[in-house]
């Protein structure tokens, strides 16, 4: 669904991150992308900006899938989906 958190986080990765769109997927981890604990607290950062939520450091982590860490940033109060203004 676009707009929604795993939309988000796959962005960031792709864009940000400059990972290869083809190696991202809901069910990858972010350690088999070498994502390490500072790319994630920068995450962090950006989702909290663009969705209004806090997220405590270590609440994502390089074990978590990107549906996983979607879920947990959905259960801190973050829209489900998210209209085109977020952002």
């Amino acid at each position: 669904m676009t707009g929604s958190v795993t939309t988000m986080i796959t962005e960031i990765l792709t864009g940000k991150f400059q990972i290869p769109a083809e190696e991202v997927s809901r069910g990858t981890a972010f350690e088999d992308l070498a994502v390490d604990s500072l790319a994630l607290l920068e995450m962090s950062l950006i989702l909290e900006k663009r969705l209004g939520v806090s997220i405590e450091e270590g609440v994502l982590n390089s074990q978590q899938t990107i549906d996983e860490a979607a879920r947990v940033v959905e259960g801190l109060g973050a829209p489900v989906a998210v209209g085109p203004a977020a952002g």
